[in-house]
């Protein structure tokens, strides 16, 4: 892609190829839909975008991105509080509450231990709201592919 980003779509993919796994064929495609449709989508798409944005924050007790805190997941009286499953993305908690199979609740890293890349315990997010002293039962979901 040029360095020239001085028309807006060209400014548009610049910006979507940023988005990761967002290559500049894809940005490119994507960008060509969204000039295509109608301003009310544009207007829409980008509203969302900062809504999410301004009006996302941590949940106070698993840290997963949420608009309330603590988030729903924390809040239901329904799950368990005896299972917490560790998790390293806030996307693993979407990906878990799809299957509506878990029923506990979560604690979100919001990364993994890579002591080559200077990332330490104290990088993640492990201060639990959660004691294990209750006898609450972890589930280590790793992410990674070793």
């Amino acid at each position: 892609m040029q360095n020239s980003h001085h028309d807006p779509v060209s400014k548009l993919i610049f910006e979507l190829s940023k988005l990761p796994g967002i290559g500049e064929k894809t940005a490119t495609r994507l960008s060509y839909f969204i000039v295509k449709q109608e301003n009310s989508y544009a207007k829409s798409l980008a509203d969302a975008i900062l809504a999410a944005k301004e009006k996302t924050g941590l949940c106070s007790q698993c840290f997963t991105f949420t608009d309330s805190s603590p988030c729903r997941i924390c809040a239901n009286p329904g799950r368990d509080s005896g299972i917490i499953c560790v998790v390293e993305r806030p996307a693993d908690v979407f990906s878990i509450e799809q299957t509506g199979l878990f029923r506990g609740k979560y604690h979100v890293l919001h990364g993994v231990l890579s002591p080559l890349d200077g990332i330490g315990p104290e990088e993640l997010k492990k201060n639990c709201a959660w004691n294990s002293s209750r006898g609450s039962v972890g589930i280590l979901r790793q992410t990674n592919n070793w």
